[in-house]
């Protein structure tokens, strides 16, 4: 979906078609900026036609001005909430104009969804709507994938939730939450097995992102914005934060909880139950709680 920017900031005429971080920006996005993230407004040069919801005490570069739509505001991460919250609302008008079909096989599928080759979906799933998946995927009895693209030979357990909203909040001026809808999508590569009872939150400013080979146990979560590099093994009850990054290789033990906002290393090791409150180097093995370090590869 495009929304006109000028419906916001009347001079400027282009339009955005989802929101992105200003640590990795996207041209025709829409994003918030804080005063503690000022740094990064270097990063913004290399974009163009985006919506900006910035504080007011942020000083924005007259070049990056020229070329974005920039609202000062005291409450950047409100506005922007306010915004997504419209944004998700028109998007939701349009998608409930698609139609459902139940295939003979007993699921549901989105008119605009498109399902390779040799699939294998049972009874009691809903695919849709903005889902693309590859060929030979094998999605078992009541999953729900939204607003994913997946690659092949993808697996999905029973009761598997790809695409679901991800848990931002804001806070209106009568200290009230206002959930942040997230604008973004989750993107899946090949050889991807996802576990029963799942949930993978779609990007809040960005997308979700889960490369190739990675296996994921039953009972895990993944918040929004997270990004799984190849062959991620992450075992039953892992609860992994949003915008977290775990490289290569990487193991996330049962029951193990990492708060939000973290880079796990290639090959680190994560012991079950631990709790990792902060970033865990390449090639080390952490447990507890908090989790700290156990042994590290020579």
């Amino acid at each position: 979906m495009l929304f006109d920017v000028s419906r916001i900031v009347p001079e400027k005429h282009f339009s955005v078609d989802g929101a992105s971080y200003i640590g990795a920006p996207k041209s025709n996005t829409a994003m918030y900026i804080t005063k503690k993230v000022e740094r990064l407004l270097g990063a913004l040069a290399s974009v163009s036609e985006c919506l900006i919801f910035a504080e007011s005490n942020i000083e924005v570069p007259a070049e990056i001005a020229k070329k974005n739509a920039v609202v000062l505001t005291t409450n950047p991460q409100l506005a922007y909430a306010r915004f997504a919250a419209q944004f998700a609302d028109e998007r939701f008008a349009e998608e409930k104009k698609l139609k459902f079909r139940q295939t003979d096989e007993g699921y549901y599928i989105s008119e605009d969804c498109k399902i390779g080759e040799n699939a294998y979906i049972e009874p009691g799933c809903v695919i849709g709507p903005d889902v693309q998946i590859g060929k030979n995927a094998v999605i078992l009895a009541g999953s729900v994938i939204r607003r994913a693209t997946i690659g092949d030979n993808f697996y999905a357990n029973e009761h598997a939730v790809v695409g679901a909203n991800g848990y931002t909040m804001a806070v209106d001026e009568d200290n009230n939450k206002l959930r942040i809808p997230t604008l973004g999508r989750v993107i899946i590569g090949d050889n991807v097995e996802i576990g029963a009872h799942d949930n993978v939150s779609c990007g809040s400013s960005g997308d979700t992102v889960i490369e190739n080979n990675v296996k994921l146990d039953a009972l895990v979560h993944i918040g929004h914005d997270v990004h799984l590099h190849r062959n991620v093994g992450i075992t039953a009850g892992g609860i992994i934060g949003g915008f977290d990054e775990l490289g290569e290789h990487s193991y996330v033990g049962i029951n193990a909880v990492l708060r939000n906002r973290i880079t796990v290393g290639d090959r680190a090791i994560i012991g079950m139950g631990s709790t990792v409150t902060k970033s865990v180097d390449a090639g080390v093995t952490i447990a507890g709680n908090p989790a700290k370090l156990l042994a590290k590869k020579q």
